[in-house]
């Protein structure tokens, strides 16, 4: 297992190459070559990963200081890796030995993309599933080995299960033509009966095989480190992108922006902000955290406030930021401008569904219950 401080370490050290190809998949729309093989140097997708199944296991509040890492340095790297982790920690924690010989043995690095809601139907066979479906928003397609699919079965009394699907099974569309997280490739991902065997199968609703309690909380709170890591890592960067442009670039007669009080002003404040929304998510997610070392997991309330705090702590970064892009000016709209890619980003994370404000409405339910 490597630590949160070595992990954060190789990252800051591939600083440079990951910037060089930010860029380039946004052009893409995919990461290059060369982008996955920085990826696969770094091990991203082994970081939630059961120490068990030769991963790092990080904990839920390290995964937020990880992808915010990841993503400030290159955002198709935070957004599909944070895909790839997710999905590989939870076929480590819940496929049998066979499955983890298959998947992970002889010290492999699977890139798995992944889609949490259960859009296929499957019938059950000698030996596996028969898989069909049609998967959105599958990031980090394009470069996967491997995918990750939840099916219910076609039957009176059905079933679910998770689904380790290797690449070649599955066909890809060519759909992403968006206006954030451009270089995810997030294309739709479609399988006809494609035969699963049962050693690549989970059954969701059972405890895991390794790992304890972190990998049976709900898909929103397994998901939020990651998730805010990545807001939070794009909010950073664009706050410091600022810094540099106004304190190097002059503004016709109105001489340097970091001259301005005003932008002085709306800098603290939003710099303050992100902070605030960082330091909430570790604090949420380490209490979260200690919870399920106990081995005693979390309650329906514990997990509703973690996702709240997701959903608020990204508004409040990306609101604080979208403040401060104001004060960009117009050079900041050219397409190869990286302050219009992180505020894109940005806004694009918290239109995920795991950030969506309907999180507010289940926690101040859950408060109405309190005596």
């Amino acid at each position: 297992m490597r630590s949160i401080e070595e992990l954060t370490k190789g990252i800051k050290a591939r600083h440079q190459d990951l910037d060089a190809h930010a860029q380039e998949a946004e052009t893409l729309g995919k990461a290059s070559d060369q982008l996955v093989q920085i990826m696969r140097d770094l091990k991203v997708p082994l970081v939630k990963v059961p120490a068990e199944a030769g991963g790092d296991q990080l904990s839920m509040n390290d995964q937020l200081s990880y992808f915010e890492a990841l993503s400030y340095s290159n955002p198709t790297a935070g957004w599909t890796g944070f895909n790839h982790a997710g999905a590989a920690g939870m076929a480590g924690a819940r496929l049998n030995d066979l499955g983890i010989d298959t998947v992970f043995g002889s010290g492999a690095v699977p890139f798995f993309a992944a889609v949490a809601a259960p859009s296929g139907q499957f019938i059950s066979v000698e030996g596996g599933i028969e898989l069909s479906g049609t998967y959105r928003y599958a990031s980090g397609a394009t470069h996967a080995e491997w995918f990750l699919f939840t099916g219910i079965e076609t039957s009176e009394q059905p079933s679910v299960r998770l689904a380790c699907v290797a690449a070649h099974d599955v066909t890809l569309g060519d759909d992403w033509d968006v206006m954030a997280l451009k270089g995810t490739g997030s294309v739709d991902a479609t399988l006809d009966s494609v035969f699963v065997p049962d050693h690549l199968l989970a059954d969701p609703f059972v405890p895991p095989e390794r790992g304890g309690t972190m990998y049976e909380v709900g898909y929103q709170a397994y998901v939020t480190g990651e998730n805010l890591g990545f807001s939070l890592g794009v909010c950073q960067r664009l706050i410091d992108e600022m810094v540099t442009y106004a304190t190097t670039k002059s503004r016709g007669f109105d001489g340097r922006l970091a001259d301005r009080g005003a932008f002085q002003y709306e800098l603290g404040k939003s710099q303050l902000e992100v902070d605030a929304a960082r330091s909430f998510g570790l604090k949420t997610l380490g209490e979260a955290h200690h919870h399920c070392a106990q081995n005693s997991g979390l309650s329906e309330s514990e997990e509703t406030k973690v996702v709240a705090m997701l959903a608020f702590s990204t508004e409040a970064a990306v609101d604080a930021v979208s403040r401060l892009y104001r004060f960009a000016g117009a050079e900041s709209l050219f397409s190869d401008n990286v302050l219009q890619r992180c505020f894109r980003d940005a806004h694009g994370s918290a239109l995920h569904h795991v950030a969506s404000n309907v999180a507010y409405d289940k926690f101040g339910k859950n408060l109405l219950k309190r005596d």
